[in-house]
This record gives C-alpha cells, structure tokens and sequence, in this order.
C-alpha cells in the first residue's frame, strides 16, 4: 500500500474517533439529568430515607387530586418546632413560617402545557411513586430520573394495559 493511501485512511480514522467523541460527549451531557437548587436544603434520603417518612405525607393531594402538591410551611413546621430547630435549613424554614409565606420550591418535573397528568388516577392504579421519579429516598437532592416523554409514559400505559388513547393525557 502507498504512503499516501495509509495516510488518508489513518486521518479518516482520526477523524472519525474524533467526531464519534464529540457526539458521545454531547448526548453524554444532554442525558444527565437537572437537581435543581433548592430554597431549603431538603433532603429526601433523610426524610423519606432514615425517617421512612410516606411520599404522601408531603404530597397528599396526589392521592385525591391531579397535583401532588407540596406540604405547606406548616407542615413542616409541624414537626421542626421540635426536631432540629437550630439546623440552618430549619432556620430557613422558620423565617418563611414566621413570614406567612410558601417555601418557593423549584418543580423538578415540568410537563407540556397540553398533557394533563393526573396522580390521583396513577394512585388508585397502584403506580408507586419510585416508578417516575425514582428513588428519592435515596436522594439528598432530588434528580429528575427520567425524561416524561409520550413514548416513556405509553410504553408504561402498554405494559400495564392500562388506556393508551390519545385523549387519556391531552384532553
């Protein structure tokens, strides 16, 4: 073989490796998923972790409502009056409980205006909560696990039998 030849292919070679890295480390970045900071330094592994606290106790309207929902202050409030009340997280919580105002969490999980997600009805199915956001007993921070797309939720609605027509989530 030629010089020139083996060259040409031991450059194409290159750049071949070179562009398949680039593309690796794009979908590589793209696929990790966000923990947003948060207002309070929550951590799930702690309270739903240790504590064996039930996701329902926080999110109560996911079992009789479309949205989970969020404890209120109060909620919180509840238990920290008495648990960890000079923790500088619970301190943060204080200040908003003596305020009168929300914790103004940032949503983790935020879905297309037109798909209407109802956990009520995932609840009464017996859906856990782990099977979308994973195991966030585990997570200091929460993480978004998963992309919610329409294939991902079908391919669940398809293996559960439960109703996969178009108007079960864009009604």
């Amino acid at each position: 073989m030629r010089p020139f030849y083996r060259r040409h292919r031991l450059l194409t070679a290159f750049v071949a490796v070179f562009v398949l890295l680039l593309i690796g480390a794009r979908w590589s970045a793209a696929s990790k998923f966000d923990a947003p900071e948060q207002p309070i330094d929550f951590s799930h592994a702690v309270h739903a972790g240790d504590d064996r606290l039930s996701c329902e106790l926080c999110h109560s309207a996911a079992r009789r409502s479309p949205v989970a929902g969020i404890a209120p202050v109060e909620r919180c409030m509840g238990c920290h009056r008495f648990v960890n009340p000079d923790n500088p997280e619970i301190t943060k919580v204080r200040r908003f409980w003596d305020a009168r105002d929300p914790i103004p969490w940032v949503r983790v999980y935020v879905l297309p205006r037109y798909v209407h997600f109802n956990h009520e009805a995932h609840f009464r199915a017996g859906v856990s909560c782990t099977d979308c956001h994973g195991e966030v007993q585990r997570m200091d921070r929460v993480t978004k696990v998963r992309e919610l797309t329409m294939g991902w939720c079908v391919g669940c609605h398809r293996q559960r039998a439960a109703p996969d027509d178009c108007l079960t989530c864009h009604y």
